[in-house]
């Protein structure tokens, strides 16, 4: 087991030290999960959907911006006046620093107090804001996490793939060089699949290393240490009824009320003063919306687009299943060679690769439009 929770009930991970390697406190007290749910984050397994948890309470940037948010209520920078204020007595702070014995640091402190006093009276952060736009760093972290283990089982397969070829690559560099020695076949071809086969071996060995490069990248951001070796379960396959219950106008108003960037832009404006401030933020309020709109749209499509894909893989594989039937037939009958035999074996094994390829894309577009939903769509530039 490579992680403990958190004992003190209200101490944060970032004021505890690590024990030992590979074993780090959870960022949230012991009553805040049940028994069962602190059992699942805590074993060496490393579960789709198990992510959001895994991130909340183990990943450092999280367990920092939390440390934040503790460390602002105690400085009194809850509410955006109590915030001004902070830049306010920052800017004191600088002129008070200006003694007319170092012209160097005297201008140093005026600039900061400058602009320490600038912020103040533009200030249209509090508590809140600060809260959600960490809120939506760690959704963010979590949807780089579902990205990053989608990702590894793509190169999973590619490297499935890549392996499957070597067979038939391997046998045709023999029968060219076979063909050479017997005066029925040229050097060209030989060198054409020698560096076939090469370029296979190369590709497994850069795949090899992306892989471990992707895992080592999972576990830190998930709370293991680099060279730990969880288990990673497989993904859950997709759910057709999520698909058929996707509704972009009926889910837009969920969207619109979940994102992150738009509620933050709600509670500048909340906290606004100056009115050009304020009619800043309406226009860029308006602007989200309809950005929002417009890219849960988008999503839609590209989950309509990957289910088409994923239909059209399947249907080649099946075309590719009959093909292969009949070789393997004709080779054991002894009407087809090897050769024959092992590139048509690679051709269906690539077609099955890519049925699984397919269906990671449309799993991972179904994700993509639920994030949307969730307060991830796009609000524009």
């Amino acid at each position: 087991m490579r992680k403990i929770k958190q004992i003190g009930a209200f101490c944060l991970v970032a004021t505890l030290a690590v024990l030992s390697p590979g074993m780090a406190f959870a960022g949230s007290p012991e009553f805040a999960r049940t028994a069962e749910e602190w059992a699942g984050l805590q074993d060496n397994v490393m579960e789709y959907g198990e992510l959001a948890g895994l991130i909340h309470e183990y990943n450092v940037t999280v367990q920092k911006n939390q440390l934040d948010i503790s460390d602002k209520k105690k400085d009194g920078r809850i509410t955006s006046d109590e915030n001004a204020q902070y830049y306010r007595d920052a800017a004191s702070d600088y002129r008070s620093a200006i003694t007319g014995d170092d012209a160097l640091s005297d201008a140093q402190n005026a600039v900061g107090a400058s602009n320490a006093a600038a912020q103040a009276d533009k200030n249209v952060e509090d508590i809140r804001v600060y809260q959600i736009t960490y809120d939506q760093e760690e959704a963010n972290l979590v949807t780089t996490a579902q990205t990053s283990i989608i990702f590894y089982f793509k190169q999973q397969y590619e490297l499935e793939s890549a392996k499957d070829s070597l067979e038939y690559l391997q046998a045709a560099y023999d029968s060219a060089q076979a063909k050479k020695n017997l005066g029925t076949g040229i050097q060209i071809d030989v060198l054409s699949a020698q560096k076939d086969l090469q370029d296979a071996n190369a590709s497994i060995e850069k795949l090899t290393a992306s892989i471990e490069e992707t895992r080592q990248g999972l576990c830190i951001m998930l709370g293991w240490k680099y060279n730990d070796t969880p288990e990673i379960r497989d993904l859950p396959t997709v759910d057709s009824k999520k698909i058929d219950a996707m509704a972009p106008e009926a889910d837009q108003e969920a969207a619109l009320q979940n994102n992150y960037t738009l509620n933050i832009n709600k509670r500048k404006l909340e906290n606004a003063s100056s009115d050009v401030t304020k009619e800043s933020l309406k226009k860029t309020i308006a602007n989200n919306q309809q950005n929002i709109s417009t890219d849960l749209v988008k999503s839609y499509q590209s989950v309509l687009l990957a289910k088409s894909s994923c239909q059209q893989a399947e249907t080649e594989l099946e075309l590719e299943k009959k093909n292969f039937n009949t070789v393997e037939r004709k080779y054991q009958a002894g009407t087809a060679s090897r050769l024959e035999y092992l590139k048509q074996k690679n051709t269906y094994n690539t077609k099955a690769i890519a049925v699984k390829t397919a269906e990671l894309n449309l799993f991972e577009a179904v994700q993509t439009y639920e994030n949307r939903v969730s307060g991830l769509a796009s609000t524009g530039g």
